[in-house]
């Protein structure tokens, strides 16, 4: 296993080129010195000990799968890691727990990086946790603590920088912070994410009977794959769900049966109903332990936070949700394959 010690990363608003695309320090893959952390120009000279800039921001090396995960609550962090593993070890990759430490605007990065322990208390406890947790199923795991005066959008600038294939993120009705700062953030960053996305409500880690709702697309694509890595790692018994038209119970059913034959899951339950989506899939949701839902167009971190009917079914039922979406630019299969 491959462990790597904690490091310190820290990101200003202030510097337009630390969260730009187009800075070649910053994000490009193809700088060398820019994501090595034995980098001579890693590391300035009057920079605090054991504190890495953007440019040397660590980057997969040979390109292995990485799935991203950022931690904040320490009463999630197990599902969250556990769901990561999951999903690394199955494409034999590594999981990358980060931790944001968010810093007032007034203070500087260095500073804080000097001082973690005022701003937060035991800051370092989630990402060993985390460690250990990705020990116990034998996957490789990296931890990075990121000093920042931004907070949710920082999650999308380390998925650019770390080259994530996924991101694992948790999410609570806690999460949605200042409505409008939130919204303006998630339009700005989430549209061009380079990964796919799960978001998961933590009601109890329990993948034992997994309710796939699809009407098909990308972002139920996403949720069949999650579901066949549960099935496989967990013995999860897989119900998949199709909410037709009033009058075309046949015409979903012969859907859903070719759906299933062509994600793999000809051998999941299958179920037809008819009416209203949300109340369908609360319905349906009273028997599963876990709800994984595709989103049904771009957005739906946004759509999370403005109201929809995803949203909506993330608070009607008892059990844990796992919302995926798609990226547009390349999806899990596309980077496996090298079709960047």
């Amino acid at each position: 296993m491959a462990l790597l010690e904690p490091d310190v990363r820290l990101r200003s608003d202030s510097s337009p080129d630390a969260h730009s695309d187009s800075s070649p320090d910053a994000h490009s893959d193809s700088s060398p010195d820019a994501h090595s952390d034995s980098s001579p120009d890693a590391r300035s000279d009057s920079s605090p000990d054991g504190v890495v800039f953007p440019a040397a921001a660590v980057r997969p090396d040979g390109g292995r799968f990485r799935v991203l995960v950022p931690l904040a609550d320490p009463h999630h962090e197990t599902a969250l890691v556990t769901l990561a593993c999951a999903v690394a070890k199955r494409y034999d990759g590594v999981v990358d727990a980060v931790h944001i430490v968010t810093v007032p605007d007034q203070t500087s990065l260095e500073h804080a990086a000097d001082h973690l322990e005022d701003h937060e208390e035991n800051y370092h406890e989630i990402l060993d946790a985390a460690r250990r947790d990705a020990e116990t199923v034998g996957v490789p795991v990296e931890t990075h603590t990121i000093v920042s005066h931004r907070g949710f959008e920082e999650v999308f600038d380390a998925a650019r920088t770390h080259d994530a294939d996924l991101v694992v993120m948790g999410w609570s009705p806690d999460s949605r912070g200042d409505p409008g700062r939130i919204e303006r953030t998630v339009d700005e960053v989430v549209g061009d994410v380079p990964c796919d996305v799960l978001i998961y409500r933590d009601r109890g880690f329990d993948p034992s009977r997994v309710l796939l709702p699809t009407a098909g697309g990308p972002d139920s694509d996403l949720a069949a794959e999650i579901a066949r890595i549960l099935k496989a790692r967990y013995g999860s018994e897989i119900t998949l769900l199709h909410v037709a038209e009033d009058g075309e119970r046949a015409a979903g059913e012969a859907f859903l049966e070719e759906w299933a034959l062509a994600h793999g899951l000809e051998d999941a339950a299958r179920r037809v109903d008819t009416g209203d989506v949300g109340t369908a899939i609360a319905r349906a949701a009273d028997d599963a332990t876990l709800l994984a839902i595709g989103a049904t167009e771009r957005g739906l971190l946004t759509r999370l936070i403005r109201g929809s009917v995803v949203a909506d079914v993330v608070e009607d039922v008892d059990c844990s949700v796992l919302l995926a979406e798609r990226s547009r630019t390349t999806g899990l299969l596309d980077r496996l394959l090298g079709r960047r």
